[in-house]
Formats: C-alpha cells, sequence, structure tokens
C-alpha cells in the first residue's frame, strides 16, 4: 500500500485518518509516523485519538528522532556546535558574535546539499568548516552526521507502514535518509501540503522535486480537488491572477498602530470568543517574530485574564527563582550597574539582609560601576555584609580558569548563599552535567568566564516543561511549529515586509557561498510562504493584523507581500484596531469572583479622571539630596516621578533582543570617554588629528571587546546590522575626539571635572564633564550617545536636560554655558550649549516638589509609559497644570 496524497492540511488529515483506521483493523501493524516539528506531532495525535478513540502500536518521529533512533547515536546540540565552532574563532582571533550562529547553519546546509567544505570559496571558512570536522571526528557527531550514519548503518529497526507527513524540504542528505526508511517499511504513505496550480508551487521547481521524489518511494500523488473558499485563497496567493476575486466571510484583516494595539485588539477578540462559546485550546496566536511581542503578549493577556502558553515564556530562566540565580552567575560579565544589583535582590532566593531597604538605597545612589563605589554609595557604612560578600563572590572570579575550578567556586556560592532548595539542586545539575560533558573539558584547558557563563545560560534557557499550563488555554506559537495545527481561529500578527516573509537570517554567507545550485534566500521564502498559505484552510477563521508604526522601532511600517496578495484576492479593506470597552461582565465569565473589585475599580479609576490637581497633593518625607537624574523626570512629568522616586515603583524592563541596549551603549562609550580624558594633558597635544589616530587603535581594541559581549544577547540574524551600527558609532567618536579637543585647544580651555561627583543639602549629582577657561568660568557638559541630536537646546533644557540646570545650581563656581556633548550625533556637530541659565526655574520645580504637587502630564510619550494603564491623566488637568503651576507653562 503505497500512497501518496496533497493538498490542505484539513484534507490530509481526513485521508490520515481513514489510512489509520484502516491500518488498525489489523492491531499488530505498526505505524510509524515522521513529522516537521514535535508540534505537528503533538497535534496528530491529538486529531487521531479524538476521531479514532485509541492509537495503536503507533510511533511518532521528528527526522532527527528517527535518525537517532536508527543509528543510536545523540547528536551533540546546535549551541554544542556553536561552542566548538567558537572555540576555534577565537583561536583564530575573530570575536565577533554570531559569526559562529551563521557558520553552523552553513555546515548544515553543506551537509544536507552535499557539498564538500573544499568547494568553498573563502579560506577563512573553509579552513573553520575543515577544523570544526577534524575536531569531531569519530568521537562527536551533529545532527546532519546521524542522518548520514543512519542512511548507512546496519540497524534492527523495522515497521509495517512508513508515513511521511508535512516535511516539504527534501535535500539530498533526506532523500537518501527517507529512501532508506522506505526500505525498512512494507508500504511507504507520504502527506505533503502541496495544492496543483498554486502560486508556491507554479512558481518554485524544488517543490516540483519533491512531489517527485515522494512519488519515487510512495506512489503517484492523488491531489485534493475543492473549492472551499479559503483554500482557493491559499492556491491564488503569489499567483498574480488579476482577473481572480474571492469573496470570504472567514478572514478578517486589521491595521494596528503599534504592536501594543495590537495585541489589545487581539485580547479583545478573544475575549468575545469566549463569550460566544469558544473554547480557549480552539484559539491560536501566530506571531513570526514572537521574542519581540513576548512583552506585550504577558502584560495584556494578564491583564484580560487570558490563560495561554508559549514555550519562550517557560524556561527556567522565565522562572523567579532561577532567573535570579542567573542574574548572578551573569553578574561579572555583564558588568556592576543599579540595575545589575536589582536583579538579584532576593530573601527568598539568597541568604542577604532586607532587600527593600538595599533597594532604596540603589535607586537614590548615583550610577556605580565597580565594588569601590557599591561600597561608597550605597554601603558606606558597612551595613548589608551578606549582601557586599554575594555579589564580591561573584564579582571577584577571575576572567579565566579550567572549567572544575568556576564548577567549585558555583558550588561554594550555593552553599553559602543560596536559600532555594529547587534552586540549589537545579544549580547542581546544571554545574554536575556541566563538569562530565567531554566536550567541554576537550575544548577548553582554561575558560573566559564568559564563556563559561554562556554555557550555563543553555541550561537556563531550556524549557521548564513542570511550567506548563495544565488547562485548556490559548497557544503563542511561531509559524512553523503551527502548521497543521487544530485551531478554529487563527490570529496571524506582525504581517509586515521584513517580518512575515524575513528571510534576513539566512542571507549572511549564504549570499557569499553558493549551495548547490538551490538560491537559498528564495528557498526561505517560499517555504514560508508555503507555511502562510496553510493557515487557509477549511473550516478555520483568520483574524490577519499588521502594524502602521512600530512601537519598538518607531519606524513606519508597510503589510508584507502575503498580507498584500490575500487583501487582492478577496479585496477585503483593512479595519482599524481600535480599543474597544470590555466590560467587568465579560472578565466575569471565567472569573466571577471579580465582579465586585472591577465595579469599585472602575469607579475610582471614573471618579480620577474627572479630577484636577488638588487631588495630586501628597504629603510626603522627600529625603534629600535629591539625585540630579532623578530630578530631571519631575518637569516631565511630576507623577512617574512620584511612582518611582517616591514609592520606588521600577519601570518595566523591556527587552529588545534585536538591538544592543542604549543603556549599556551609553555606559560603554562614558566609561572610554572617561579613561581617555582622565589625566590628559590637552597643552602637550601638538597635533590633535594624529595624536586622536595614534590613541585609535587602543580605543577601537576597548570598544569592540565589549560591544562583542554585548551582541551575545542579540537574536543572531541581527548581530551584523549591530555590528555595522557599532561600527559608525565608533566613527563618530573618533569624529568627536578630534573636534572636541580642537575646540578645547581653540578656546584656551581645560578639562576641569571628570564624572564628579557634587552634592549640596538639596542636591546630589555626578558632572560628565566640565572645563574651564581663563578667567574661571566653567562649561558644563552632559554626554549622549544617541543618535538623535537636541533640536532646540534653550527649549529642552528645561524639559529633557534639567539635571544641567542643577549641576550649575550645585557648583559654587560661575557657570557660563551647559549643554550637550552628543557623541554619536549623525550631523557631526557634536556640541549643543546655551548660556541661558534659569537657576529660578529649578527653585521653582523643588518648591512643588516641597509642597507635594505630582500631577500627571499627558503628552505623547504616555503610550509608552509603564504606568500608562492605571495613570489618571487628562487634558483638563494638564490645564491647570499651565495655570496654577508656573514653572510648567512653557514647557507643557
Amino acid at each position: 500500500m503505497k500512497k501518496y496524497f496533497s493538498g490542505s492540511y484539513s484534507y490530509l488529515k481526513e485521508k490520515l485518518l481513514d489510512t489509520v483506521r484502516d491500518i488498525q483493523k489489523n492491531p499488530f501493524k505498526k505505524i510509524s509516523f515522521v513529522v516537521h516539528t514535535n508540534q505537528m506531532k503533538r497535534y496528530l495525535k491529538e486529531y487521531l485519538v479524538e476521531n479514532l478513540g485509541i492509537l495503536i502500536n503507533a510511533e511518532f518521529y521528528t527526522v532527527i528522532d528517527i535518525s537517532k533512533k536508527i543509528s543510536g547515536i545523540e547528536p551533540i546540540s546546535d549551541f554544542e556546535k556553536q561552542i566548538i565552532l567558537k572555540r576555534i574563532l577565537q583561536k583564530k582571533g575573530h570575536r565577533l558574535g554570531g559569526t559562529a550562529l551563521d557558520i553552523s547553519t552553513l555546515i548544515q546546509q553543506l551537509k544536507e546539499y552535499e557539498i564538500p567544505a573544499e568547494s568553498l570559496h573563502s579560506d577563512f571558512i573553509r579552513d573553520t568548516v575543515l577544523e570544526y570536522e577534524n575536531f569531531k571526528k569519530e568521537q562527536f557527531f551533529d545532527r546532519e552526521d546521524v542522518h548520514k550514519i543512519a542512511s548507512e548503518c546496519k540497524t534492527d529497526f523495522k515497521t509495517d507502514i512508513l508515513i511521511i507527513f508535512g516535511i516539504h524540504s527534501v535535500p539530498p542528505l533526506y532523500k537518501k535518509l527517507f529512501k532508506r526508511l522506505s526500505g525498512l517499511s512494507e508500504d511507504t504513505i507520504v502527506f505533503t501540503r502541496f495544492i496543483r496550480d498554486s502560486g508556491y508551487y507554479i512558481y518554485y521547481d524544488h517543490f516540483k522535486d519533491v512531489r517527485q521524489f515522494y512519488e519515487d518511494i510512495s506512489g503517484f500523488v492523488d491531489f485534493e480537488k475543492t473549492d472551499e473558499d479559503l483554500i482557493e485563497i491559499s492556491r491564488l496567493i503569489y499567483r498574480f491572477d488579476e482577473n481572480k476575486k474571492i469573496k470570504t466571510s472567514r478572514v478578517k484583516v486589521f491595521e494596528a498602530s503599534g504592536e501594543r494595539r495590537q495585541i489589545e485588539k487581539v485580547a479583545q477578540e478573544i475575549v468575545r470568543l469566549r463569550l460566544e462559546g469558544v473554547d480557549y485550546g480552539k484559539i491560536g496566536v501566530v506571531v513570526p517574530d514572537l521574542q519581540e511581542q513576548i512583552h506585550f503578549i504577558k502584560e495584556i493577556f494578564s491583564r484580560y485574564y487570558i490563560p495561554y502558553y508559549l514555550s519562550e515564556e517557560s524556561r527556567y530562566l522565565d522562572d523567579y527563582t532561577y532567573r535570579k540565580i542567573f542574574s548572578l552567575i551573569e553578574l561579572k560579565v555583564k558588568g556592576i550597574s543599579g540595575e545589575a544589583l536589582i536583579s538579584i535582590l532576593s530573601d527568598s532566593v539568597f541568604d542577604i539582609e532586607n532587600p527593600d531597604e538595599i533597594h532604596k538605597k540603589i535607586l537614590k545612589s548615583p550610577p556605580v560601576v565597580d565594588i569601590r563605589e557599591i561600597d561608597r554609595y550605597i554601603l558606606p557604612d558597612g551595613d548589608f555584609s551578606r549582601f557586599r560578600q554575594l555579589v564580591l563572590s561573584v564579582y571577584s572570579l577571575p576572567e579565566e580558569e579550567n572549567i572544575h575550578f568556576y564548577v567549585e567556586k558555583l558550588r561554594e556560592i550555593s552553599r553559602r548563599f543560596i536559600k532555594s532548595k529547587e534552586g540549589k539542586e537545579f544549580l547542581e545539575e546544571v554545574l554536575h552535567t556541566v563538569e562530565e560533558k567531554d566536550i567541554y573539558t576537550r575544548l577548553f584547558e582554561r575558560i573566559a568566564y564568559a564563556d563559561f557563563v554562556d554555557i550555563l545560560k543553555s541550561f537556563f534557557e531550556k524549557e521548564n516543561k513542570e511550567n506548563r499550563y495544565t488547562g485548556t488555554c490559548v497557544a503563542v506559537l511561531p509559524p512553523a511549529p503551527a502548521e497543521a495545527n487544530n485551531f478554529e481561529h487563527i490570529f496571524l500578527l506582525n504581517l509586515n515586509s521584513n517580518k512575515f516573509p524575513d528571510i534576513s537570517k539566512n542571507e549572511l554567507l549564504i549570499s557569499r557561498e553558493k549551495i548547490g545550485s538551490l538560491d537559498y534566500p528564495y528557498h526561505v521564502f517560499m517555504q514560508q510562504l508555503l507555511s502562510f498559505a496553510s493557515f487557509f484552510d477549511k473550516d478555520k477563521n483568520l483574524y490577519l493584523f499588521f502594524v502602521k508604526k512600530s512601537d519598538i522601532s518607531g519606524k513606519e511600517e508597510i503589510p508584507s507581500v502575503f498580507l498584500q496578495e490575500v487583501m487582492r484576492i478577496t479585496g477585503i479593506k483593512p479595519e482599524k484596531a481600535l480599543p474597544e470597552s470590555v466590560l467587568p461582565y465579560d472578565l466575569k465569565i471565567e472569573h466571577p469572583y471579580l465582579l465586585e473589585d472591577v465595579v469599585k475599580q472602575k469607579e475610582k479609576i471614573d471618579s480620577y479622571r474627572k479630577s484636577s490637581i488638588e487631588n495630586f497633593i501628597f504629603r510626603v518625607d522627600i529625603k534629600k539630596p535629591i539625585p540630579a537624574t532623578s530630578f530631571q523626570k519631575y518637569p516631565l512629568c511630576p507623577y512617574r516621578f512620584f511612582m518611582e522616586d517616591i514609592n520606588g515603583f521600577s519601570e518595566q524592563i523591556k527587552i529588545d533582543r534585536k538591538e544592543i541596549s542604549p543603556i549599556d551603549r551609553g555606559i560603554l562609550i562614558h566609561n572610554i570617554l572617561e579613561e581617555f580624558y582622565r589625566g590628559l594633558d590637552i597643552e602637550k597635544i601638538k597635533d590633535v588629528e594624529s595624536f586622536v589616530e595614534k590613541e585609535e587603535k587602543r580605543l577601537k581594541e576597548r570598544y569592540f571587546s565589549r560591544i562583542n559581549r554585548l551582541l551575545d544577547d542579540i537574536i543572531p540574524s541581527y548581530r551584523p546590522a549591530e555590528m555595522k551600527k557599532a561600527e559608525i558609532t565608533f566613527d563618530r567618536l573618533i569624529s568627536f575626539l578630534k573636534e572636541d579637543l580642537k575646540t578645547i585647544k581653540e578656546n584656551k580651555h581645560r578639562i576641569y571635572y571628570i564624572e564628579k561627583e557634587i552634592q549640596d543639602e538639596d542636591f546630589s549629582g555626578r558632572i560628565d564633564r566640565a572645563d574651564k577657561d581663563r578667567d574661571g568660568n566653567v562649561y558644563i557638559y552632559d554626554y549622549k550617545t544617541g543618535e538623535k541630536p537636541p533640536e532646540n537646546i534653550g527649549k529642552e533644557i528645561k524639559r529633557k536636560y534639567s539635571q544641567l540646570l542643577v549641576y550649575s545650581r550645585v557648583l559654587p563656581e560661575n557657570v557660563k554655558k551647559i549643554g550637550i556633548l552628543a557623541v554619536n550625533d549623525r550631523t557631526g556637530k557634536f556640541r549643543y550649549t546655551t548660556e541661558d541659565i534659569d537657576r529660578e526655574y529649578v527653585e521653582g520645580l523643588l518648591s512643588l516638589i516641597e509642597k507635594g504637587y505630582f500631577p500627571p502630564i499627558k503628552d505623547s510619550m504616555c503610550e509608552y509609559c509603564s504606568f500608562s494603564d492605571f495613570c489618571p491623566r487628562n487634558d483638563r488637568i494638564n490645564r491647570e497644570i499651565k495655570e496654577k503651576l508656573p514653572p510648567f507653562r512653557e514647557i507643557i
């Protein structure tokens, strides 16, 4: 019985059900399923069990699962493969983050398409690949090695029926494996999601080759024949047939102003579906760039009481206890900062003193960068000795040692400081596994602590299966794992250009190395097109979203070619994803006990929204001196200042793994500038250009050694772009140094203060730099590292850079000018100063703080504030602020 079916997933599952039902008339027949993803295994099991009641003598495998079964070999993990390559690259003096992943992908493709490494054009890449293979020899095997061995080795594996389901890319290595599998079974049955005259099938010969191969090992293909509207739409996508139009009520298209509004609309639609009786388990949310969207999903779905599951949020690292432990482990790599210290505060995980008191001290202190500054600004009285010992236990570890040394040190730290039993046990399990891994001991006689942390991180990033949601819930997942799903309602998000399809992560090395005759970026594009088309299936309801302007990048966006095709074929016009009221009754369907509390909260918020500034006068003790960096929040929004700096509520940390954090980049540049200028004798510099060029090599080494560590946290496909931005920033930094030194010499100034701590009874702060002229006048500067320079420094000094006014008030000397040194200024101007130093403005704001005025200011930045959802701002309060609080009149 050799058969081959091709069509929509609904058609394939119907045929699969008939086939399995027929096979199981003989319960002794063994069925072996080989499918595309682990998620697809689950979908097919659920579907078959639901319709058959029981599955007898059936086993499900992914491709690597079946290869492991036949060969009896466990391959090295993708992470271990990258560690080998990273070590080889380090020995070559190459430390660009992401290159190991790119070469790992290239090796996979070379082996899948059976292209010898010797044929590579690049000497560097060819030698790296050959060194990788030489290191493995016959001791370690990657996935492709295991596939090759499985296609050739002796085996006792036998099956009666081989079913290959949903695998649409069959390179030569897979062909050999599948031929072998077909030979180990009595019958072979194949299921593919090819629609005979669809756009992706017509325009891509690779899919025809796959069909031909499957026909060779099974039978002549039986294509689905249907005129179902969604399947017809999937057929027409990318066919560019202007005469074909399909009307359907099962597709909706939404245009969202940004990612936050997009998720808000999805949540409201899910609440509506639940009111109509739709089970959460029948709803899927498919997100191409899932890592970017996690914080929106967590925040908004939780607010709407929507149970959801996504593996990216169920890692050990996402659990409070394990996250605190890893934050401690990586403290030395990340460097000391207030944020890093706060990340390890927990007296339930660690045996330390009162974390609330330590937290307050950190918030009130100026920025800290090493243990001496912790002692000086946070723990000046020798308090909290356990916390200091905890920090020092990791921070004092050597930069490089052997693995056994680090393992024992972390065990010692665990014994001394970790209180959580589950945390202790998990860390010991990880350390034991690392210590026993031959691959690590062979790779590293000595290992950099940063590399050791990377190894540990791979264990913390694994899925914590114990945290899986046990009830019915909404599934949130990327496109590929969502194929062949059993959902009735599918929300497809971020259907924007360069989001889905996204071929950028497959272009870096492929564009330079030919993979046989395959145009690999186009191959990826067509695979993603097939994946997208697969969601258009019988009895599905689709909600397609695109974003007009990204909340994350701030850039204008356009719909992807896939979505544009759907709108062209259906004639559907996008609806605006506008906010809707979700009543307490709506939430009551799952949480009846909430109704009373929700009503009370709604009444409270409604009364707030009719409020005036008189409701925002709070008599509180203001702890002085006030840090200047805290004070500058007050003119931006007194309510936010009150929430963060009076009450101690920290703003949500939103991690964007597509770019280096502006905070990290700023700290790096500040450190480099401090090191460059400290002790510099300007008068001894004869030629500024030649002096800076002479220093450039040393500065570059320091700069990029830190940049490469920061790149390790970035999604690999975005690292080249971030490295390019880092290179541009460094070039601007060098240009700034030249311009700055010339200006200092021309004006006959001298550098007076560098990172100077200042304080009076009201304020404290740290001046980035101050210069002095021959008449004793002082010029105060703050470094800024963003690309966008001030537009009007005279106006912005009061609203955005008011800490400079504070510094001028605290310093006893005559301050002539204050301003910004925009180090990364793309215009090349760099220097923005003003002589308009209004100290009375500072006195006016300080007086309002002392009187307890903390009203909210409504402006364009509110949408990006963590307190936005429960902030009672409105236009009336704005008008009152301008009318009654004079310092705000010219800045609102």
